[in-house]
């Protein structure tokens, strides 16, 4: 197994790409804590992970909030001894899309999806340092390096994962020489219960489009992106950093 007795921490891992590699990870052997502000769902994903055999804790964490994120970490190294590798997975949008887009939908849309990320970041940085050795796992977004392909998310969106970026080559700059590495994963449109809602509340003429488009003429699955997780975790991926793995079907319509 890939990732023996590492200790993982999964942020917005209640459903979705989040569970999905929280999964991933609990079969290549890690240790895993899993962090979301949903907390039904979330004990829903700590019971399938521990359905596998594999150790695993949850906590409700808000990851805009500095303090929780901190939490969150310490209480990582207090169970386990260490951090071995972090997944900023949290984030989403809100409904307004173009330039109507409030101040107050602005800020939160930042905060979640690159603000938070920031903090979990630095949070894990120093862990990390003192043990020589960590994995940083950015979840970005196709809409950070063209647009949303699929008509939500919309601007503010698009600027914080395009932010998560620049944040990624940031970081693994910082934290290289102390042996950690820093990658981030853009998937495009992924078949999760929360996408498929999103798609389907799409009109028809859009969701044609955004299919066509798209050269494997389907969406991916979560596991799909939690494999290229596994991936970017593991000893195979040493030598990768400050790189971003674009996953979306082969979409690049600007």
């Amino acid at each position: 197994m890939k990732l023996t007795d590492r200790v993982a921490v999964v942020t917005g891992a209640a459903q979705g790409i989040g569970k999905a590699i929280a999964l991933a990870f609990a079969r290549e052997g890690a240790r895993t804590v899993l962090c979301d502000v949903d907390a039904q769902s979330l004990g829903t994903a700590e019971t399938e992970v521990r359905a596998l055999g594999a150790p695993v804790r949850s906590m409700r964490v808000d990851v805009t909030d500095s303090a929780q994120v901190t939490g969150m970490v310490e209480a990582a190294v207090a169970a386990w001894g260490r951090v071995d590798v972090l997944v900023n997975n949290a984030g989403g949008s809100t409904g307004a899309t173009g330039l109507e887009v409030s101040d107050a939908e602005w800020n939160a849309v930042v905060d979640l999806n690159l603000r938070s990320q920031f903090l979990c970041c630095r949070a894990v940085a120093e862990p990390m340092r003192r043990q020589g050795w960590g994995r940083i796992i950015n979840i970005a977004s196709n809409a950070g390096r063209y647009r949303s392909n699929t008509g939500f998310g919309g601007i503010a969106y698009s600027a914080a994962k395009g932010g998560v970026l620049q944040l990624t080559r940031s970081v693994a700059h910082a934290l290289g020489r102390a042996g950690v590495t820093v990658n981030a994963i853009a998937p495009g449109s992924v078949l999760s219960e929360k996408g498929w809602k999103e798609f389907e509340a799409l009109p028809v003429e859009l969701r044609e489009r955004v299919l066509a488009e798209t050269p494997l003429g389907r969406f991916a699955r979560p596991e799909e992106i939690a494999s290229i997780a596994v991936f970017l975790a593991s000893e195979d991926a040493s030598y990768i950093t400050g790189a971003t793995i674009v996953a979306n079907g082969g979409w690049c319509t600007s």
